[in-house]
């Protein structure tokens, strides 16, 4: 049941400005508050101390283990709490304090609280969300609790299989009675939670196990791969991936743009796979593009979605006006404005000419992109529009083609928000060198 009448916005309202505080000042805060109040780090060592014991922090444990002198482990202990820095920091935003009853606005966010939005407020909406995503973080892998000896290292969180008593996404795993399982032959991890929910009918609390990611993880790295991905040609990758030295050699036959993005994609797996680094080259190579070929499912899927809401139809089908309008109104420029044939345009635009182009002499695919993108061009400004704009592109160019190398670099740089004289001083060298 909702906890929220439908017309209710006060606590829309009241969460619009969220306080955003900087992960590395909070953490800074927490650490000089580590050293400087001795009641606040005994509680903190006493707290680190009890979850160590069930098996947490063990890269920490181990060092402390190896320091004799008790303070000089509390130096280290405090110098290297960033290791669970995680499981410390308040979150990374914090509700206003207008808000009363934070666990009932929470509630209702994970719940589903769209429908106390206006069409006109779905940028509200989302920064609700948005905001609620930076308070929770990215929970990713937490030290597992060695319950299971078989398992070591860092295991994905999971969401809490019993959904009954909260909608809120809460991770499995860092904080509750579970075990880590992998059963033979995979890599997945399942928590099994032994103490679940009461079954009314038998008595007992359930045994239940969970298995899926929680939701405010799923949303992040959504977030991420929609920013930082790209189409990906995954069979001209593999052979490009193959001729390389390592993965960290660059390629000149990757642009710059792919190669970023084949560091994020490498960046998802080191952290999701600790074992990564220890992986033959091969077994590197395939994680990394069979990734990237899931990358260029979800970034087809998300394309699609943001089609059909913009013009999708009722039966469903979501027909763009044109394949490909930016190329074709760049055919259309090289026919209006350069005056090139179709053919050379065809060469351009790397658009094969028909099987009988040498009988016929017609291009009519490149024909078709020239009629569609002046169409485009026209509905924009207008036939008189595009007339004027057509010489002035053409003015541009007669203009830009009269100045020599020096005042094209120093020209271009400067369009590229390079001050003048900084510009004329980046090209100059770079034309000596031609020159010579």
């Amino acid at each position: 049941m909702r906890s929220l009448p439908h017309d209710d916005r006060r606590i829309r309202e009241e969460s619009a400005e969220l306080y955003r505080a900087p992960v590395a000042a909070r953490i800074e805060e927490f650490l000089d508050e580590l050293w400087e109040n001795p009641e606040f780090f005994a509680e903190v060592k006493k707290w680190f101390e009890e979850r160590s014991a069930v098996g947490e922090f063990p890269a920490l444990r181990d060092a402390l283990s190896k320091i004799p002198e008790e303070e000089a482990k509390d130096e280290f202990l405090v110098a290297r709490w960033f290791d669970a820095i995680e499981f410390l920091t308040p979150p990374r935003t914090q509700l206003p304090d207008a808000i009363s009853n934070v666990d009932a606005y929470r509630e209702e966010l994970y719940e589903g609280k769209a429908y106390l939005f206006r069409a006109d407020e779905f940028p509200e909406f989302a920064e609700e969300w948005l905001a609620e995503l930076s308070r929770v973080g990215y929970r990713g892998m937490v030290p597992f609790r060695f319950h299971n000896p078989e398992i070591s290292g860092p295991v994905p969180t999971k969401e809490q299989p019993d959904r009954f008593q909260t909608a809120v996404s809460v991770n499995l795993g860092a904080l509750e009675d579970a075990y880590a399982v992998v059963p033979e032959g995979s890599r997945q991890v399942l928590w099994l939670q032994l103490n679940g929910l009461r079954s009314i009918k038998r008595g007992y609390r359930e045994v239940r196990v969970s298995d899926k990611p929680i939701r405010t993880d799923m949303a992040i790295v959504a977030a991420l791969t929609a920013l930082e991905g790209r189409p990906v040609n995954v069979e001209e990758l593999r052979e490009s991936l193959e001729l390389r030295e390592s993965l960290e050699e660059s390629d000149v036959s990757l642009d710059e743009s792919l190669n970023f993005f084949l560091e994020y994609v490498l960046l998802l797996l080191r952290y999701h796979r600790p074992d990564f680094s220890l992986l033959s080259r091969e077994e590197k190579i395939g994680l990394l593009v069979h990734a990237c070929a899931r990358t260029n499912e979800f970034l087809d899927a998300l394309k699609k979605l943001m089609s059909y809401l913009e013009y999708g139809t009722p039966d469903g089908k979501a027909k763009a006006a044109t394949r490909d309008a930016d190329t074709d109104v760049r055919a259309a420029v090289l026919r209006d404005v350069d005056g090139l044939t179709y053919r050379e345009i065809g060469e351009e635009l790397d658009v094969p000419p028909p099987k009988d182009f040498e009988i016929k002499g017609d291009h009519p695919r490149v024909r078709q992109m020239v009629i569609r993108g002046r169409k485009i061009l026209v509905r924009a400004i207008g036939e008189d529009g595009w007339r004027r704009h057509i010489e002035a592109m053409k003015a541009e160019a007669k203009r830009w083609n009269s100045l020599d190398e020096v005042e094209q670099d120093v020209e271009d740089w400067v369009e590229h928000g390079v001050p003048y004289e900084e510009a004329l001083r980046m090209a100059t060298p770079g034309h000596e060198r031609r020159k010579n």
